[in-house]
C-alpha cells in the first residue's frame, strides 16, 4: 500500500528503494591521497510495479493519471524500515504493457514507475557538521553573491552592516 498526492492505492505491488548518498563538487582525492567525501544527503528512489486486477481497471487508470500529471513534484508516502516516509518526488520512466486479446478483451498492465526524491531525506544536523570540522552553510533560498548570514540564537540571520559616512570627502 502507498499513497501518491494524498491517493491510497491499496494494490498488489512490488516496491525496490534506492538510497543514493549524493557527494558535493568539492569531494574528491586529497594530496595525502585520502578521499575527502562531502556528502550533501541521501536522496530516496522508489521503483514501483504494480500488478492490478482485472477487476481494479478504474483504480489503473487512476494510478495512470496521478503519476502522468505533469507536475514538478508528486507527495508519496511510502514504506520505509518498520514505517514509511514522505518524499516529494518527480516520477520517471513510466511503463506498462497494453495487452489484446482474442474476441475483443483489451487491457493494460503491468505499470511501473520510479519516485526520485527532489531533495536530501537524510543530511547532516549543524551540530555534526561543526563537530566533523566542516564549514557550516546557511539553510537559505536564493542567496545573492556578497549576502553574508550569522548563526545565533539557534537560527540563521542575514547580517547587515553598519552605515559609515563616505569618508573619502570628509576633512579631518
Amino acid at each position: 500500500m502507498f499513497t501518491i498526492d494524498g491517493l491510497t492505492w491499496d494494490v498488489p505491488c512490488k516496491i525496490e528503494r534506492t538510497a543514493e548518498m549524493t557527494a558535493s563538487d568539492i569531494s574528491g582525492l586529497m594530496l595525502d591521497r585520502s578521499y575527502f567525501n562531502d556528502v550533501l544527503g541521501t536522496y530516496m528512489s522508489y521503483t514501483v510495479s504494480m500488478a492490478v486486477p482485472l477487476d481494479m481497471r478504474d483504480e489503473y487508470a487512476q494510478i495512470y493519471e496521478a503519476i502522468t500529471n505533469p507536475v514538478d513534484g508528486h507527495t508519496l508516502v511510502l514504506p520505509y524500515n518498520n514505517g514509511t516516509i514522505e518524499i516529494i518526488a518527480r516520477i520517471a520512466n513510466i511503463s506498462d504493457v497494453y495487452v489484446r486479446l482474442a474476441g475483443g478483451q483489451n487491457y493494460w498492465k503491468g505499470i511501473r514507475f520510479t519516485a526520485i526524491a527532489n531533495g536530501p531525506t537524510k543530511e547532516m544536523e549543524l551540530g555534526e557538521v561543526i563537530a566533523r570540522g566542516m564549514s557550516p552553510l546557511p539553510d537559505v533560498s536564493g542567496p545573492r553573491e556578497g549576502d553574508i548570514y550569522i548563526y545565533s540564537n539557534g537560527a540563521w540571520t542575514p547580517y547587515t552592516a553598519p552605515s559609515y559616512a563616505d569618508a573619502d570627502n570628509m576633512q579631518f
